[in-house]
């Protein structure tokens, strides 16, 4: 009998000991703070969508642009470049125009159909303005859960 009443008092001391163990706190308290590092995270990923959308589109205008500079009467192959940036982004707009303005920036004329009145030389310009949708993965409070990145650039190309 002695033995039996041993072999209960072990498993009743092991059974106390693993109640008050601390080994299984460590998987208890990660239970617990995992669901708020991932509430922390899907932001920080949200956030970091939208800057990487933000400097598509800034880099997309940028080609249109320099692609303009070479071809300055060429507004189709300007939005085919700019669309051609923004190849990482669905829904990507762009425009292109070419102009001519004053040296200091007045009197912009489009498509330099006439020369613009200038008291000194004028400067013919590209410009390239490309957008595209941004929706977040989930709504936050406050903030609007689709909007338009938008970027325009304009470069000066030469002049008289």
């Amino acid at each position: 009998m002695t033995i039996q009443n041993g072999a209960a008092m072990k498993q009743q001391v092991s059974l106390r000991e693993r109640l008050t163990s601390a080994e299984g706190a460590s998987f208890v308290e990660l239970a617990l703070v995992l669901p708020l590092f991932l509430l922390m995270l899907i932001p920080v990923v949200d956030l970091g969508r939208g800057f990487y959308a933000a400097i598509e589109v800034a880099s997309a205008a940028h080609a249109g642009a320099l692609y303009g500079v070479e071809n300055p009467s060429d507004t189709d192959g300007m939005i085919q470049a700019a669309k051609a940036g923004a190849s990482n982004l669905s829904d990507v707009d762009a425009t292109a125009l070419s102009g001519c303005e004053c040296s200091d920036g007045s009197s912009p004329v489009d498509s330099c159909s006439s020369i613009p009145s200038c008291t000194y030389n004028y400067v013919t310009y590209v410009d390239v303005t490309v957008r595209s949708p941004y929706r977040t993965v989930f709504g936050y409070p406050g903030l609007p859960s689709s909007m338009n990145i938008t970027r325009q650039i304009r470069l000066r190309v030469g002049g008289d």
